[in-house]
């Protein structure tokens, strides 16, 4: 099982420096509000590609001290016998650098090494929020399939952002359109079918779980995708078929396009539907409670549905909204996926359903000491 064996952070948000050894087994920093947990815990998630459970910007990471801003951050990691190092690179403050053994990689790379998830508080509104909110949710699960799902998507969107000044600008040509469109259409279609892939394969979980009638005291999720391009992946029509499809959509739809100033449909418009199974309720219209509970399920049923990639989770803040029982539920589960967990709380107390089976740290003011 690949695990995250050691991590040391330099200057990076109120760490001057760190230096940890990890065993693999879960990891729970516990510490007042305002002590540099979830400061560590996004750390971690630089360990996989894009911005962090923050999504912060590069030139905001490093540690400030008044005025005082440190040149540079960097996150060292050991991940089995591979040598991960992730910073800033002091001359372009705005960008990041990626080594593996001291040789520069890409996001892909990394992604093929580390696979990450996480829950943070921020996502709570995850079911009344923007839709942009879900299909990033969407795109990090897509990332444990396809590693190179992030770069698909980057990519996706500099063509549909460079089709929309055509369209703001009023170009008519031809011939700049089509070019644009193809390559929205192929990447297009390699995000779309990491997204149909990746719920197809949650939606087996679950419904596995529920046949097999598995004691599970999180709420059962009724997932759908809503986007033409990833439900005609479901549909089971090849790569080809789909990527031919929104290559035509695109064309058909460019005199609208122009007249919006934008690109009104695409898997840019894609979306994720939760429904809480046992209510018959859309997840937005349930409690406060209930929302967290079917995120929590969600995760862990993907964690599952991934087991044998063993994909670390980042939990911020979770057990505090659970009562007694549903925290003791969590660990176990936790425990029987048998992957690497960070969690966070302000008190030791919300963990003692580890009894002894987790790492347990203590971070005040920055300052992180092995309990």
């Amino acid at each position: 099982m690949a695990h995250i064996g050691s991590l040391r952070l330099t200057d990076f948000r109120s760490y001057p420096s760190l230096d940890i050894a990890l065993t693999g087994a879960p990891v729970v920093l516990f510490g007042p509000n305002g002590a540099g947990k979830t400061n560590l815990l996004e750390a971690v998630s630089f360990l996989s590609p894009g911005r962090g459970l923050r999504r912060a910007k590069m030139d905001d990471l490093a540690r400030r001290e008044g005025d005082k801003v440190a040149a540079a951050w960097g996150i060292n990691a050991s991940i089995g016998d591979t040598r991960v190092s992730v910073g800033q690179v002091p001359e372009y403050p705005k960008r990041r650098i990626v080594r593996l053994d001291g040789k520069n990689a890409t996001g892909p790379q990394l992604a093929q090494l580390l696979t990450l998830m996480w829950l943070t508080p921020a996502q709570d509104r995850l079911f009344t929020g923007p839709a942009s909110d879900r299909r990033k949710f969407m795109d990090r699960f897509s990332l444990v399939h396809a590693p190179s799902h992030g770069m698909a998507s980057l990519r996706y969107e500099k063509a549909r952002s460079e089709r929309n000044r055509l369209l703001s600008d009023g170009i008519t040509d031809r011939g700049w359109y089509d070019a644009l469109e193809a390559d929205m259409a192929t990447q297009g279609a390699h995000v779309a079918q990491a997204r149909a892939i990746t719920v197809t394969r949650l939606i087996e979980e679950i419904e596995s779980r529920a046949a097999a009638k598995a004691d599970d005291i999180f709420p059962k999720a009724v997932v759908a995708l809503e986007g033409e391009a990833e439900e005609q992946f479901q549909s089971g029509l090849p790569f080809e078929d789909v990527e031919a499809f929104i290559k035509s959509s695109l064309a058909s739809e460019r005199p609208l396009d122009q007249r919006a100033g934008r690109t009104l449909k695409g898997v840019h418009k894609s979306d994720l539907r939760v429904r809480h199974a046992e209510k018959n309720m859309p997840a937005e219209d349930c409690s406060t409670g209930e929302q967290k509970a079917l995120l929590i399920g969600l995760t862990l049923a993907h964690a599952r549905a991934q087991a044998d990639k063993a994909p670390i989770l980042l939990l911020d803040e979770v057990a505090a909204h659970l009562d007694i029982d549903r925290r003791a539920a969590l660990i176990e589960e936790l425990i029987a996926l048998g992957t690497q967990v960070f969690m966070t709380g302000t008190d030791a107390s919300l963990f003692e359903a580890f009894k002894g089976r987790a790492q347990m740290f203590e971070v005040r003011e920055g300052v992180v000491s092995e309990s």
